[in-house]
């Protein structure tokens, strides 16, 4: 019987065990809200945080992160109270092709971390440009993204997910 339980037990662990991996800096996929207060000088809670298309919500926030030069606000995303997604959100709005060039700026830094790219693609399709980056490291996907829907400014993100393939 004791053995029945232990083997129950340990099945109800391993989506938790599969789960765990480094997202970014100190963090891991599947910490709490409290542990990536914990672990990040400078992050403050978030009451009302940004929703993603997967139901991740927003509740942990740090501002003036550096990354390439650039000042970055990082937003970290929860599903089911673990971590699913961290964010570096570009503070300063630019035009797309100022960021363009900032976007091969992260994407040299980022294959030095982890090698070249999955996946890289620009296209423009009206007054739509989008600029997208992608590596896949084991249970992490890290995405560079812009996106600019006219000429005045773009939106540019870092996105480090947890991910299981498609």
């Amino acid at each position: 019987m004791r053995t029945l339980i232990t083997g129950i037990m340990l099945l109800l662990l391993l989506p938790n065990l599969a789960f765990a991996g480094q997202l970014w800096g100190p963090t891991d996929a599947g910490m709490t809200v409290k542990e990536v207060l914990h672990a990040v000088d400078g992050a403050y809670r978030v009451e009302d945080g940004g929703r993603l298309a997967t139901t991740a919500i927003e509740e942990v926030r740090k501002d003036d992160v550096a990354l390439a030069g650039e000042i970055f606000t990082q937003q970290f995303y929860f599903m089911n109270g673990q971590l699913t997604q961290v964010t570096f959100k570009l503070d300063d709005a630019r035009d797309f092709e100022t960021n363009l060039g900032l976007v091969e700026a992260l994407t040299n830094d980022l294959r030095e971390q982890y090698g070249e790219e999955a996946d890289a693609e620009t296209t423009q399709a009206g007054i739509m440009q989008k600029a997208s980056v992608t590596w896949v490291e084991g249970n992490r996907k890290v995405r560079i993204f812009l996106m600019s829907m006219g000429q005045d400014s773009s939106l540019l993100k870092v996105n480090y997910q947890a991910y299981f393939g498609d």
